[in-house]
């Protein structure tokens, strides 16, 4: 499972390249230091979710190299498989958060507001990304790369019924022990159920391409 997540950061090196992250730098820090006032909330929105969407190109790239006709024939399980991408998207997750809550207090300093005003737009930045995970990695398995993309509009869908509806206020405004331990429990389903999802997908399809592949031999 450890190369399977190494192969997928691999593939994250050389799409996203030494430029493109030199650019992502410099917007960022653009943003924190000239617009720390208006750019926060993007920052703490939008970040958490950034490392996240890359899941489409690497479904894309798996496409174009057939990666998914071989990898059945690895010494691996599915659970492996399956799990080395959560591992994956996870790691980054915590990754793009740290990051963003690094250039949230940053902002709040040279803009001379308290970090708890941009708390709720961070913390449904991370459900962003927790729903973008647990919606494009199943629908990755059964669709292609464009259905994954669909499933990440989707994601974007709900957060923004939830911001536009003002139920985030609502929410991470509460901050109590309580509301945390609920937030948490609930994220942690979804991921379990998206995980037990994906894996029967993967699961299923990886048995029809076997069951056809003995079919053709016979």
């Amino acid at each position: 499972m450890i190369g399977l997540i190494a192969k997928d950061f691999l593939v994250f090196k050389k799409r996203f390249n030494l430029l493109y992250r030199l650019i992502g730098a410099a917007i960022l820090a653009l943003a924190v230091i000239i617009y720390p006032n208006e750019g926060v909330q993007y920052i703490a929105l939008l970040l958490p979710m950034m490392g996240v969407a890359f899941l489409t190109e690497i479904i894309k790239v798996e496409e174009k190299s057939d990666w998914r006709d071989y990898l059945p024939a690895l010494p691996i399980t599915g659970r492996e498989i399956v799990l080395s991408r959560y591992a994956f998207c996870g790691i980054l997750i915590v990754a793009f958060t740290a990051l963003s809550l690094i250039l949230c207090a940053v902002a709040s300093v040279l803009g001379d507001f308290a970090l708890s005003a941009v708390m709720s737009d961070f913390i449904l930045g991370i459900w962003y990304a927790v729903l973008l995970v647990c919606f494009g990695i199943p629908v990755g398995y059964f669709f292609k790369n464009d259905m994954c993309t669909g499933a990440m509009i989707g994601s974007c869908f709900v957060i923004m019924v939830i911001r536009t509806l003002g139920i985030d206020k609502v929410l991470f405004s509460n901050g109590t022990l309580m509301a945390w331990i609920v937030m948490i429990i609930v994220a942690a389903l979804l991921i379990y159920i998206s995980y037990r999802v994906a894996l029967w997908i993967y699961s299923t399809k990886r048995y029809s391409k076997s069951k056809a592949g003995a079919a053709e031999a016979a």
